[in-house]
């Protein structure tokens, strides 16, 4: 044992970092060294300093579809080469990083440029910067960032957004600090926060060289989870529409059908006042989700005043000559071909025999099947054209 112990005492080396060595080496870099945060790191000014930036999502805080703004909880991590920080491991017992508060240190002033808050720094002043023994450090401020994001809820529920989160150094120009990625796309945290209405589909990252600066802009591309909105609000809608258009499935005659009508139309009024607060309230763009219940909407109308009328012709007498379009209508339904010739000749007794109830009824019968129609045209091309756009 004692051979080991002398052999490791010549041969090898230990390094037991204490706080004395820590107390030294900050002595030396920000006193003796007189280090100022002031000052770009670079021993040579001339040269552009490099700074790479990448971004982790936490989660997807919110969406404000009328102020078209996004809300993400993450942090950037930031790496750039310090000169002036830079010292000999062996010399401070094997010291190989070190921790200081962020306002300690230069830092380049990047800031979120299409935010929706007034500039602030990055992070807090208790974040701490990790600097290694050869001058690399590493930033990792954490912040909640509120950016500006052009939605179109055209194919509301199935749409999907893309937006931007658009990286800066603010006063620097170019020839002072570069920008660039750090990675290809926007890393996605292991304990990432599900959100209950949009999912992540896919993200990227790209550097912009303007004329006088340097940017980074993250896209992430998100897209709706339809199902609480089919489930809640469209499925409902489709089986109001359904019950007015069988209004013509009641006959005429009876008292409770024009109330029947008017209590449905109520619903549907009463249950779009309850949608309306759940859809994008926008005036850029028009859901094709709107367009699909006015229609609905305009259709029910309809039947209730329909039905009005048709409360009224059924209750004129006998005496009272039906009119010829509906006579004509009703011939039709009986299986006859009538037409302006031979309605001059020979079908009078025919017509004769048609009375308000059964013209009433014939007309019902077409009603139903062209309200029926469009609501299954409506819906499925509603359905279509918005759902193009989910994968």
């Amino acid at each position: 044992m004692i051979r080991w112990i002398f052999l490791f005492s010549v041969f090898g080396r230990t390094f037991c970092q204490s706080n004395t060595d820590v107390q030294n080496l900050l002595t030396q870099l920000f006193t003796t060294n007189s280090y100022n945060y002031l000052i770009r790191p670079s021993t040579d000014q001339s040269v552009t300093k490099e700074v790479y930036i990448s971004f982790t999502l936490y989660g997807i805080t919110g969406i404000d579809e009328i102020e078209q703004k996004l809300t993400t909880t993450g942090w950037l991590e930031i790496h750039w080469q310090d000169d002036l920080l830079t010292w000999t491991p062996s010399s401070y017992g094997g010291l190989q990083e070190l921790y200081v508060p962020q306002g300690n240190i230069w830092k380049p002033d990047i800031s979120l440029q299409n935010g929706f808050s007034d500039l602030k720094e990055l992070g807090s002043k208790f974040i701490q910067v990790n600097i290694q023994s050869d001058g690399q450090v590493t930033w990792r401020p954490f912040q909640v960032f509120s950016t500006k994001c052009s939605l179109d809820s055209t194919y509301f529920p199935f749409d999907r957004q893309t937006c931007d989160l658009v990286f800066v150094a603010w006063s620097l120009d170019r020839h002072d600090v570069f920008l660039a990625q750090y990675s290809d796309g926007i890393d996605i945290s292991e304990e990432l926060q599900s959100h209950g209405e949009w999912e992540i589909i896919t993200s990227s990252a790209t550097d912009e060289v303007e004329s006088y600066e340097t940017k980074v802009k993250f896209t992430i591309v998100i897209q709706r989870k339809p199902l609480f909105v089919i489930m809640n609000f469209v499925l409902p809608i489709i089986l109001l529409s359904l019950l007015d258009i069988f209004t013509f499935k009641i006959p005429a005659d009876i008292g409770e059908r024009l109330g029947y009508t008017i209590t449905v139309w109520l619903s549907f009024a009463v249950f779009l006042t309850i949608v309306s607060a759940s859809l994008p309230q926008s005036s850029e763009t028009v859901p094709i989700m709107s367009v699909y219940i006015i229609i609905q909407l305009v259709m029910g109308t309809l039947i209730v005043l329909i039905s009005t009328v048709e409360s009224g012709l059924i209750t004129l007498s006998a005496e009272e000559p039906v009119y010829r379009i509906l006579k004509m209508l009703t011939l039709r339904m009986r299986g006859k071909k009538v037409s302006i010739s031979e309605e001059s000749k020979t079908d009078a007794v025919a017509e004769k025999d048609v009375t308000w109830k059964e013209a009433i009824t014939a007309l019902d019968k077409l009603l139903f099947w062209i309200c029926f129609a469009i609501f299954v045209l409506s819906t499925a091309i509603a359905f279509l054209v918005a759902g193009l756009k989910y994968k």
